[in-house]
């Protein structure tokens, strides 16, 4: 409440909340964009985020549910907000050429959704384009790594601080009244790790060694001869799953995945390893071990990375139905390491050992960490991919239950 009702005119050139998840950070920024529709500053007023969607999802929607769709309105063809009589425009930041969109922008007002996700190229634009006097910045982030440059360059600069420029403040779930004991509890419950230490604690913590240590236990793992009689036959299960690492050099990997609604069931495994084995197969070849591995029965979601052009092209041509991935990877890994630690999925000793032993073995890349960078190694991580897309692409986010 102190930071949500100041008045800008009381306020830093920047202004962050960075801090756990569901903590009120995003809704701190709403009584900043209604004093902004009123605040006499030069220059364009916007909201940016990691996409369009993004903003208008965390908090455009807000802010209309507050004030009423009569006070606050979105036109999709010229990306223009319209928030009482003021006129603000919504920016995506996607990746490093999304600076090209605010270049000889003059902005007084800012409000920023996510920004650790935003490119460094973009915000260090969007700095220079806050030129009249008493421009105003506030952007709300989730932790990162401890030398993502929002960290080092901002946050951690005590002078910036102690000359006025930058104001910062650390949210916890605590400082949301409206979150219940037992739904921090069940949030808390989500997370292991270091996906503790950032998402609930609200820490800027390094991604380092295998990333699912502390999701993965023996608990997710059954005997072929423990698996539910009858969840492969009609009523069994609610949908079945292929979804496809694609590889040519690379291992390519199918996971067949039962939904019975509780819990997961990875019960068979497609690994060919073209080097172990001496040989490259063609998509053709991979198309006909795809249709073999599904048997008769195609009523099946085929998910798979959709960078696979060529073995999608073969499986247009079969008429084998398929949707592309969402592929991001960060996100992804986070859902699944949920869905684990929720003990809402399950993989075959038998018939899945490839992917059981990736899982274990797949690991943060530590020369990537070191640049502020995070992502996996690329090895050992065939079947996490393939799980990860299906995790990402097919699991709703209230199945990771309470």
């Amino acid at each position: 409440m102190r930071f949500a009702l100041r008045p800008l005119e009381k306020d830093s050139t920047l202004n962050i909340l960075h801090g756990a998840v569901r903590s009120g950070k995003t809704w701190a920024l709403h009584p900043k964009a209604l004093y902004g529709a009123t605040y006499n500053v030069p220059g364009l007023k916007v909201f940016t985020g990691v996409s369009k969607q993004s903003v208008i999802n965390n908090v455009l929607s807000g802010l209309v549910e507050l004030v009423g769709p009569k006070n606050c309105s979105y036109n999709r063809t010229t990306g223009e907000v319209r928030l009482f009589t003021s006129r603000w425009q919504i920016i995506g930041a996607k990746d490093e050429g999304s600076e090209r969109y605010i270049r000889g922008m003059t902005i007084g007002v800012a409000i920023c959704d996510e920004l650790s996700l935003m490119p460094e190229s973009f915000f260090q634009m969007l700095l220079s384009r806050l030129s009249p006097r008493g421009a105003r910045l506030y952007g709300t982030t989730n932790p990162d790594s401890p030398y993502h440059y929002l960290k080092t360059k901002f946050l951690d600069k005590a002078e910036l601080k102690a000359n006025g420029i930058l104001q910062s403040e650390h949210f916890t779930m605590a400082d949301n009244p409206n979150l219940t004991p037992e739904y921090v509890a069940a949030q808390s419950r989500m997370y292991t790790g270091f996906f503790y230490k950032r998402f609930i604690l609200g820490e800027w913590v390094l991604a380092e060694g295998a990333i699912y240590k502390d999701s993965w236990s023996d608990e997710l793992l059954y005997n072929l001869k423990d698996q539910p009689i009858g969840l492969k036959g009609a009523g069994g299960y609610e949908q079945r799953f292929f979804t496809i690492d694609y590889g040519t050099t690379n291992p390519m990997v199918i996971l067949e995945i039962y939904d019975d609604g509780t819990y997961y069931w990875v019960t068979r495994e497609y690994y060919w390893d073209s080097v172990a084995e001496g040989r490259q197969k063609t998509d053709a070849e991979y198309a006909d071990d795809l249709v073999k591995f599904i048997g008769s029965d195609r009523h099946a979601t085929v998910i798979i990375d959709p960078s696979a052009a060529s073995f999608k092209t073969e499986l247009v041509r079969r008429g084998i139905f398929h949707v592309d991935a969402k592929n991001d990877v960060s996100d992804g890994i986070r859902m699944t390491s949920m869905l684990l630690n929720q003990r809402k999925i399950k993989f075959c000793r038998e018939t899945t050992t490839k992917t059981v032993q990736e899982m274990q073995s797949y690991a943060w890349d530590p020369k990537a960490a070191a640049n502020g960078e995070e992502k996996p190694l690329k090895n050992h991580d065939h079947a996490p991919d393939a799980l990860r897309y299906f995790v990402k692409t097919e699991v709703p986010y209230w199945r990771f239950g309470e």
